[in-house]
């Protein structure tokens, strides 16, 4: 699959595989014997030059200078100084080796998550394709096998958009092109067309759009942005649960919130939810469940919109909220009133 390569491509040292293709614990063994050897040679350094007073009063006489002292602080410092930088420079490889190790572990299981992804809609579909080769199938049946088919090509068709937004997101390829965006009509035609979509999902939408405000953004990034919001909150409500989306004006910028009443999130995972690859294990049973990309796309939208994205969830309390906030184009309001 072309997408993959392209998506999972990142500079990842040899170090941080090991040959049966698990992470290895070399790194952290190579880089902690490594600090210790750093960290002893500095000692050895200090004690040297603390112990060494004849010797280094010997050489001060030498090149010139009286005070010995003043030599024998100047060597202290200077030792210190680069065996601190010796340190610092073997912590951050050791950083670096780190998260590179858990990237693999995330894209090992965005691997394995997005094959279940794709796996599922083209086993409905293999299905769906079987019963229309059945002799005698009525037409209401032959409708419907088609109409699932097609709901499950649009499926695959969203998980690959997904993917190859999360690819330009992290290469930073084709920066967005914004525009003047009139929320007010664009939201109204988004819930007119994709309003039934998030409640065939077992969830009622309640929406209140209260702005007349204008912003700079892409129309089809800020649809992404709306789509993987409503859709998250509507895999984790319970059937028959709510999504409430509330639009409003704000000093400066307009807020856009999408809650939820499922589950929520856990406080210690608050921090990385919008991580790439990153899943909270808040489905409605429990499992973690998409690819771990679409609120990381959210954030990087939002980002590219100059706006921002938050994530709120209470502790011991049903339901997790989004807040978007968007600067307002006052510029463009005003030229075209």
């Amino acid at each position: 699959m072309p997408l993959l390569p392209a998506l999972l491509h990142h500079p990842a040292p040899a170090i941080d595989k090991a040959m049966n293709g698990k992470p290895s614990h070399a790194p952290v063994a190579a880089f902690t014997l490594s600090l210790l050897v750093a960290i002893v040679l500095l000692v050895t350094w200090v004690a040297y030059v603390v112990r060494s007073s004849s010797r280094i009063s010997d050489l001060a006489g030498r090149v010139g200078l009286g005070d010995s002292a003043q030599l024998r602080w100047w060597l202290l410092g200077f030792g210190i100084l680069l065996f601190s930088l010796l340190i610092t420079g073997i912590t951050y490889q050791l950083a670096q080796a780190l998260a590179a190790r858990r990237l693999l572990v995330k894209q090992d299981e965005f691997v394995s998550n997005i094959t279940h992804e794709l796996r599922s809609p083209l086993a409905a579909i293999r299905l769906h394709a079987q019963t229309l080769e059945q002799p005698g199938l009525g037409d209401e049946a032959r409708r419907r096998s088609t109409r699932f088919i097609l709901q499950q090509a649009e499926r695959m068709d969203t998980l690959v958009d997904n993917v190859l937004e999360s690819s330009r997101l992290m290469l930073r390829r084709q920066r967005l092109d914004l525009v003047p965006v009139e929320l007010a009509p664009f939201l109204s035609r988004y819930l007119v067309d994709e309003g039934p979509r998030i409640e065939a999902r077992g969830v009622h939408l309640d929406a209140v759009v209260d702005t007349e405000a204008t912003v700079a953004a892409d129309e089809e990034a800020l649809q992404r942005v709306l789509d993987n919001l409503l859709d998250n909150a509507a895999r984790f409500s319970a059937p028959g649960g709510e999504v409430r989306l509330r639009v409003a004006d704000e000093p400066g910028r307009v807020r856009l919130e999408v809650q939820d009443d499922g589950v929520g999130i856990p406080r210690s995972e608050l921090k990385r939810i919008f991580d790439r690859f990153y899943q909270v294990g808040r489905g409605r049973d429990g499992a973690r469940t998409g690819t771990g990309l679409g609120l990381a796309i959210v954030y990087g939208l939002v980002g590219e919109m100059r706006g921002e994205v938050h994530a709120y969830s209470q502790e011991g309390r049903p339901g997790a909220r989004f807040v978007v906030h968007l600067p307002r184009d006052d510029r463009a309001a005003a030229e075209a009133s």
